[in-house]
């Protein structure tokens, strides 16, 4: 995978998706000026649609963004393997002093499997984990 690739989290796909939220148009401007693909996992599609339910979109609301994700339209899918799962897990021990979510962990892992260093996300354990945001000199330490 080329390297100059940016991981997207569902904080930043969420901005993205609702002209009202407050970050919208510093998440937006990150996409746009970027040349570099997309790439996100299956485990950040599952906690996106969680997050749009939980939010009480119905589905009419995201579903075409959501289809979009996964025909890769938009960015490429990498799926969590059971191999990712287990060294998620062990990352997730290793880092117990922080709030990491289990999905966050897959996304490291995946990140520095396929070697990448980018990240759109308002989500500062991303940060915390070694990675660049690519909107956190607008955001600071704004968490998800």
């Amino acid at each position: 995978m080329a390297s100059d690739s940016v991981f997207i989290d569902t904080s930043a796909f969420y901005a993205f998706f609702d002209k009202k939220d407050r970050h919208h148009d510093q998440v937006s401007q990150a996409l746009y000026q970027t040349t570099a693909s997309f790439v996100t996992s299956n485990y950040v599609l599952d906690e996106l649609i969680t997050l749009f339910r939980m939010r009480r979109l119905r589905l009419h609301q995201f579903q075409t963004f959501v289809e979009k994700l996964w025909t890769g339209s938009i960015c490429q899918i990498l799926r969590v393997t059971e191999e990712i799962e287990m060294k998620a897990w062990e990352l997730l021990k290793q880092y117990q002093d922080h709030d990491f979510s289990f999905t966050d962990c897959t996304s490291f892992v995946l990140m520095r499997t396929h070697k990448l260093q980018q990240v759109c996300t308002l989500d500062h354990h991303f940060a915390i984990a070694g990675f660049e945001m690519i909107v956190q000199s607008a955001l600071g330490s704004a968490k998800k």
